[in-house]
């Protein structure tokens, strides 16, 4: 049986669709303890609270970083085969920055376990860091 012509038009249309996701707006981070993470996010990553109280972090694009204290996962971070190797620890997010130099520095002077930068030709420099509550993250700048 073939398909009709509505049933044809709608399935071109289908396949021109543009995504229906824009983009992220925000992301939701495990921590052990708000004010404890909110205060590092702001001395260490320079961002901004959104209100005096909470852990709403805004970056530096105006997107909302969401810093919520877990009962039952201590960070974001999962084990794959997927990546680099058997067993890798993931990162759960690749931040964009516009001075990938002064993170690493503010980063290590404030104890974070981060690895060196690395230059990935066309796919920029990045590193990779973890808060105090462990969450492990990819830097990128192009």
């Amino acid at each position: 049986m073939n398909p009709s012509s509505a049933e044809q038009t709608n399935l071109q249309r289908k396949k021109e669709m543009n995504p229906l996701l824009k983009g992220v707006h925000c992301n939701y981070i495990p921590v052990a303890n708000v004010n404890r993470a909110r205060e590092w996010y702001m001395r260490v990553l320079g961002l901004k609270p959104r209100s005096p109280e909470g852990g709403i972090m805004i970056m530096g694009s105006g997107q909302w970083l969401f810093l919520i204290e877990s009962k039952d996962r201590p960070n974001a971070n999962f084990t794959t085969d997927d990546w680099e190797g058997e067993n890798f620890e993931m990162f759960s997010l690749t931040f964009e920055t516009e001075d990938i130099v002064a993170l690493h520095e503010s980063l290590r002077e404030n104890g974070a376990q981060v690895e060196t930068v690395t230059d990935y030709g066309s796919c920029g420099l990045q590193f990779r860091f973890k808060d105090p509550d462990g969450n492990k993250f990819n830097v990128w700048q192009q």
